[in-house]
Parts: structure tokens; sequence; C-alpha cells
């Protein structure tokens, strides 16, 4: 349950990187008449293109059921690096496999690197600009804990077909890492319906209450960045990773009868 400053996303591309000057610069003045290079934008780590990615995957990531999240407690660029390597080692015949495969299922581990890259994105840099004081990381640690079962709960009791609007709440609040919200929402939505479910329901009147208020609290007296908290999309992103990182160990069998434990989900983990 921990969570550096993220830069702001209203930043400047390219804020940050060494500025030219002394040779490099003549250099770059004296070619007369020349275009200009332009630098490729996810090279240099554009932020507002690191953003896109990364809510490319966390909504997808955020209607992951809750019993299915496992938490997150490995080495983001870890991760990366095992993901583009055995992408690399499946996908090295592109021609061969495009014709053995539907361009969907080539597709979608071709992006296997951009999922971890988000998941890297979300560890990396969604972070408070600024460490929050105790009293504020005990109730995000508080809400952390609950609210991943109390969402489990409320998707059994509480089908999202029936109440869409509020899991989409739910869902916008995971993946701009605010607990809090996220929290507020799901409590009051199995609290103004306590009478239905209170006989089945495995968790107290008094949990949902003190969660509701905890979460009520920080949304009264923090800012969104000082109760940013992506430990729990962190989770989500590295459960649909496994999720999706298995089905390659199929496609390698399947295209090249390739059974590597390299292709393992358990290998995520392994460095």
């Amino acid at each position: 349950m921990q969570d550096a400053a993220a830069p702001s996303p209203g930043a400047p591309a390219g804020a940050g990187e060494p500025r030219q000057g002394g040779p490099e610069r003549a250099a770059a003045t004296s070619s007369a008449g020349a275009a200009p290079l332009q630098a490729d934008p996810r090279a240099r780590g554009d932020e507002s293109l690191d953003r896109e990615r990364y809510e490319r995957y966390a909504m997808p990531a955020s209607d992951l059921p809750a019993a299915n999240v496992q938490a997150f407690r490995g080495d983001a660029s870890g991760v990366l690096a095992i993901v583009r390597r055995a992408v690399q080692s499946v996908t090295r015949d592109p021609a061969r496999h495009r014709r053995r495969l539907p361009k969907s299922r080539f597709d979608a581990i071709r992006s296997l690197p951009e999922l971890a890259m988000a998941l890297d994105y979300a560890v990396t840099r969604m972070q408070p600009e600024i460490a929050p004081p105790p009293e504020i990381v005990e109730k995000l640690d508080l809400l952390y804990g609950a609210l991943r079962p109390t969402l489990a709960t409320a998707e059994v009791y509480f089908p999202r077909s029936i109440v869409p609007e509020t899991f989409g709440i739910v869902r916008r609040a995971l993946v701009a890492g605010d607990p809090a919200s996220a929290t507020a929402t799901i409590t009051n939505l199995i609290l103004d319906r306590w009478s239905h479910v209170q006989s089945r329901i495995p968790i107290t009147r008094e949990e949902l209450t003190q969660l509701n208020s905890t979460a009520k609290w920080l949304l009264s007296n923090t800012r969104p960045p000082e109760r940013l908290d992506s430990r729990d999309i962190r989770d989500r992103l590295w459960s649909l990773l496994r999720e999706r990182y298995e089905q390659l160990r199929a496609i390698a069998q399947e295209v090249s009868g390739d059974d590597s434990r390299e292709y393992a989900p358990e290998r995520l983990a392994a460095d």
C-alpha cells in the first residue's frame, strides 16, 4: 500500500530536458534552409501521450470485476522489460503470425508493451507532489484495504446493468487515482439500499458508515492532488496485464509450438 512526483499534465512537451547550448546549438542552426528534425514525442516521454496511453488501458482495467483483481507488488520497469522480450520473441516473424492469427489476436499481443507502460506510468508518475501528512496516509490506507472487497460485494448485490451511472463514477474515480470519490460513491449506493441487502451482505452497517465518513472527510478536507493514490488502479492494470499475457503462451504454442515458461504469467513476477 505504497505508491515520484508526476509532471503536470499541462507542462509543455519537453519540459525538464537539457537545453541546447554551445556547439550543439550552433550545429542545429547552421544548416540554412534545412527543415528542423521533429523529435518523436513518445521517445522523449511526452506527458500528454503518456497520459493518453495510461487512460486507454486504465479504463478497461477499472472495469475488471473487483474479485478478479490481484495486488501488484513487483517492479514495473522489470515487468515492462519481460513483456517486451516475450512479445518480440513471439512476434519475430510478423508475416507468418498474421497468416496464422486473426488480426485482432495479433494486435492484442503486440499491444502488451503499451499496457505494461501504462502500469509503469501508474507506479512511477501518479504520485502526490508532496508526501501527505500521516493523518491522510492513514485514511488512504484504510480505503485501499476496504474499497476492493466493498466493490466486490456491491457487484454481487447491485449488478452494473442496474446502476450503470454509479459504477461509471467509480470507474472514472479509480482511473483518476481518487479512491475517496470511488469509496464515497459505492458506500452511498449500499447504504441507500441497506434495507434490501442487510440480511445478506457480509459487511456491517457500522463498517460501511465508517468507510463513507472517511471518504467524505478526505473529499472535504483535501484537494485531488493531495489525496492521489494509484494503488488500486495499479493492481487493476497488473491484473489486466496478467490476464492478457496468459494469451501469449497459447499463441506461441499455437503458431510455433513454443510452450516455453517464458510466456507464463508467473514469469512476470520472477524478475
